[in-house]
C-alpha cells in the first residue's frame, strides 16, 4: 500500500491543482453577455430599445422599449426573425418569425417591456412594428463555445481521472511492476496533455467575433472556433455612400425619407452595420434656421433605412450620417447637396447665443467656455438645472455637435447651407460631470471634411449587435432609467482652425432630450 500511495498521491495532487486553475469558457458564454441598446426613430416615436442579455439558448430574451416625452401611446409588435443560413439541412428555414410579443406603450414616458423566446443561435432580426413602420434591428445570438486548447484540457482531465481509477484497480490486483507501470504512464501522459491544453488556453488568441469582425452565420455564432474561419486578419470594409431616395420634400408635412447606404467598392447595399453608440445610424439634420435634429433611422431592408422628417421651413437642410461597418471604424458621411424643403414659409432667426445663462424648456442652463483658441483644447460645460438627475442618452451623459467655421455674414435663414459647406463637422461625447457619478468610457471627438471619411472612436460604450457577447468592462452601460448624473455636462474639444462655430449640446432629463444651441468665436 505504501508503494501505491507513492504512485497515486502525486497524480491526485496534480489533478486537483489543474481542476482549480483551468480557465472556463465563460467569456464566450451567453452568461457573460451584455445588454444591447438601440435608438430608433419609429414613425413619430423616439424610442430606445434595450435587448437584455440572454443567459441561455434556448431561453428568454427580455426587451424593454423606453419612450420619451411626447411619444404617443399604443401597441407595438415585437418579433424574432432568424436571418442566417446554416449547413445543417435540418435547421428550419430563415425569414420565418419564431417568437412574437406585444408591448403596450403608455402615456407616461419610461420603459415598457415584453419577453421573447430564443430557440437558436445565429443572426436574427428583432423587428418592431407600429402597424405602419417596421424596424429591423440586427442581432447576433451567440452560444457557449470552448476553444480547442480548452477542449483538449478538459478531455485530458477526464482521461486522467479515468486512468487514475484504472491505475488504482491494477495496483490492487496485479503485483508485477510492469503491469502497474502501464496505466500509471498513460495517466501521466493524459495529465501532461491536460496541463498543456490549460496553459495554451490562456494565451491562445480569441477567434474573430461573428457580427463584429466576421459576417455572422448560424454555424460561427454557435461556435466561433470552427476551423472553416477565414485566414485573413484584416476585416476592414471600404467606405459607404449615403444616398437619399427623395432629396426634395415639402415643408409643413411629415415625410418618411428613405436613405440607402452603398458600398463604394462594389455598388451593392452596405448591410453590415454594427451598433455604435446605441444606434445603427446617427443622422444629424440641421435646418435652415439652425435647429438640430439628432435622429436614428430604422432599418427597413438590407442597406435601406427610413426616418421621419417634419421640415418647418423652406430651404436647404444639411444632413450627416455616422455609422460603423463590420470590421471597420466609425465613418461619417455627408449627404451631397443635403435635402431641399419646398414651401413659402421662411426660416426664423437663428437662436444661437454665446456662453452664458439661458432658458431651455423651462430649465436654467448655464454654458461656460474656456480656452477658445484654435489648436488648443477648449473646455465647454453646460450646467442643466441644479440637481444631478440627468439620464444617459445613447450611452452618454451628453453629446456635442460642432459645425464650422461659418461665415460671419451667413444668412440667419440659410444656416443649413453654411453647415453643409463647413470644413469641420464634429461629434464629441461627455462621460461624466462634477455633480454626479462618472459613466464608463472615454471622451472622444471626430472631425471630417469632405463627403466620406472613416474616423476612429475609442468610446467604451460602442457595442456590437450581439446578445451574449461579453462587454468591454464586464458590465452593461446604464440605460435611460438611471437618473443620477449631472448637472454639469463637460466636453473637451480642440478646434482645428479659427472662426465662428455653431455648437449644439444635447443631454436628457425627465425622458426629454434637451438641445442647447451655442455660438463660439475661436481666435
Amino acid at each position: 500500500m505504501s508503494r501505491l500511495r507513492e504512485i497515486c498521491l502525486p497524480l491526485v495532487l496534480a489533478l486537483l491543482a489543474l481542476f482549480s486553475t483551468t480557465p472556463t469558457a465563460a467569456a464566450d458564454s451567453a452568461n457573460a453577455g451584455a445588454d444591447v441598446q438601440v435608438a430608433q426613430s419609429l414613425g413619430q416615436r423616439e424610442l430606445t430599445v434595450v435587448a437584455r442579455r440572454v443567459t441561455s439558448i434556448p431561453g428568454p430574451l427580455r426587451v424593454d422599449v423606453i419612450t420619451h416625452q411626447g411619444t404617443a401611446a399604443g401597441p407595438l409588435r415585437l418579433q424574432l426573425v432568424p436571418t442566417g443560413a446554416s449547413t445543417d439541412e435540418y435547421q428550419p428555414a430563415s425569414g420565418v418569425p419564431t417568437s412574437t410579443a406585444m408591448v403596450i406603450l403608455g402615456e407616461k414616458p419610461g420603459p415598457y417591456g415584453a419577453t421573447l423566446d430564443v430557440d437558436r443561435t445565429g443572426p436574427t432580426d428583432l423587428t418592431i412594428s407600429d402597424g405602419v413602420h417596421t424596424a429591423r434591428i440586427p442581432l447576433v445570438l451567440v452560444g457557449q463555445a470552448m476553444s480547442p486548447p480548452e477542449r483538449v484540457a478538459y478531455v485530458g482531465l477526464a482521461t486522467t481521472g479515468l486512468l487514475l481509477v484504472v491505475s488504482l484497480v491494477v495496483a490492487t490486483r496485479v503485483r508485477r511492476g510492469v503491469w502497474i507501470a502501464l496505466p500509471v504512464t498513460a495517466t501521466v501522459t493524459a495529465l501532461a496533455v491536460a496541463i498543456t491544453g490549460a496553459v495554451l488556453s490562456t494565451s491562445a488568441p480569441p477567434p474573430p467575433e461573428p457580427g463584429l469582425q466576421r459576417d455572422p452565420t448560424v454555424d460561427n455564432a454557435a461556435n466561433p472556433y470552427r476551423i472553416d474561419r477565414p485566414a485573413v486578419t484584416d476585416y476592414s470594409r471600404p467606405s459607404a455612400m449615403l444616398i437619399a431616395e427623395q432629396p426634395v420634400v415639402d415643408s409643413g408635412h411629415a415625410t418618411d425619407v428613405f436613405f440607402s447606404l452603398i458600398d463604394t467598392a462594389t455598388g451593392l447595399p452596405a448591410d453590415d452595420l454594427v451598433i455604435h453608440d446605441s444606434a445603427l445610424i446617427h443622422l444629424l439634420v440641421v435646418a435652415p434656421d439652425g435647429q438640430l435634429s439628432h435622429l436614428h433611422p430604422i432599418r427597413v431592408a438590407p442597406g435601406r433605412y427610413s426616418v421621419p422628417l417634419s421640415p418647418t421651413a423652406a430651404g436647404r437642410y444639411a444632413v450627416s450620417a455616422e455609422f460603423t461597418r463590420r470590421g471597420g471604424g466609425v465613418q461619417t458621411v455627408r449627404l451631397p447637396g443635403g435635402l431641399i424643403s419646398r414651401g413659402e414659409k421662411p426660416a426664423a432667426p437663428a437662436p444661437f447665443d454665446g456662453p452664458g445663462m439661458r432658458m431651455i424648456d423651462g430649465l436654467h442652463v448655464h454654458v461656460t467656455a474656456t480656452g477658445l483658441r484654435a489648436g488648443r483644447p477648449t473646455t465647454l460645460t453646460a450646467t442643466v438645472g441644479s440637481d444631478p438627475v440627468l439620464q444617459p442618452w445613447l450611452g452618454m451623459l451628453g453629446h456635442l455637435v460642432i459645425a464650422g467655421p461659418i461665415p460671419r455674414d451667413a444668412p440667419a435663414d440659410d444656416l443649413g447651407t453654411a453647415v453643409l459647406d463647413s470644413a469641420v463637422w464634429a461629434h464629441a461625447h461627455s462621460m461624466g460631470g462634477h455633480g454626479g457619478a462618472d459613466m464608463p468610457g472615454m471622451e472622444h471627438g471626430t472631425n471630417h471634411r469632405g463627403n466620406s471619411e472613416p474616423v476612429q472612436d475609442d468610446s467604451a460604450s460602442s457595442l456590437p449587435p450581439m446578445v451574449g457577447a461579453p462587454p468591454l468592462n464586464g458590465d452593461s452601460p446604464p440605460d435611460e432609467t438611471v437618473t443620477a448624473f449631472g448637472p454639469d455636462v463637460p466636453f473637451t474639444f480642440t478646434f482645428p482652425r479659427p472662426g465662428r462655430y455653431l455648437v449644439w449640446i444635447q443631454s436628457q432629463r425627465d425622458y426629454r432630450v434637451l438641445t442647447i444651441p451655442v455660438r463660439l468665436d475661436i481666435s
